[in-house]
């Protein structure tokens, strides 16, 4: 039953659903959360199934341009994934590589920058990075 969920979900969204992509969803969609290829990898793998680094590296760019993920690119070499697609700002812990969800509700800004007349704010999004105290 719940396979089938996956299947219509990829339909629904216009992404072809193979074995390994429903395989991925179920993974991925299972609820809101954030992940790196390397832990969907590590998952992947831990769950049994036999999906090469090429598929789920292509399954992401997949997704994400098919806007059903999200990504978060720290600009350290670590890319995060996000399935929440509401409007949200995070926290980056640095010393624990973890990310979480800050309500959009909770930050405000009390000014923008000027911006020239040709572009207009299309969403404005929020990373706090943070780091254990010693």
């Amino acid at each position: 039953m719940i396979i089938m969920k996956f299947v219509e979900f990829l339909k629904e969204n216009g992404i072809t659903p193979t074995k390994q992509r429903v395989e991925l969803a179920e993974i991925i969609f299972r609820e809101n959360q954030h992940f790196t290829t390397a832990d969907l990898i590590d998952t992947a793998s831990k769950a049994g199934l036999e999906i090469s680094q090429a598929t789920i590296y292509n399954t992401l760019y997949l997704f994400e341009k098919k806007n059903i993920l999200k990504t978060i690119d720290l600009q350290n070499d670590c890319k995060f994934y996000d399935t929440n697609l509401s409007p949200h700002h995070h926290i980056y812990n640095t010393s624990t590589n973890l990310l979480t969800d800050i309500r959009e509700e909770e930050i405000n800004f009390s000014k923008l920058p000027n911006l020239p007349k040709s572009l207009v704010i299309e969403k404005t999004e929020v990373l706090i990075k943070v780091k254990n105290k010693d």
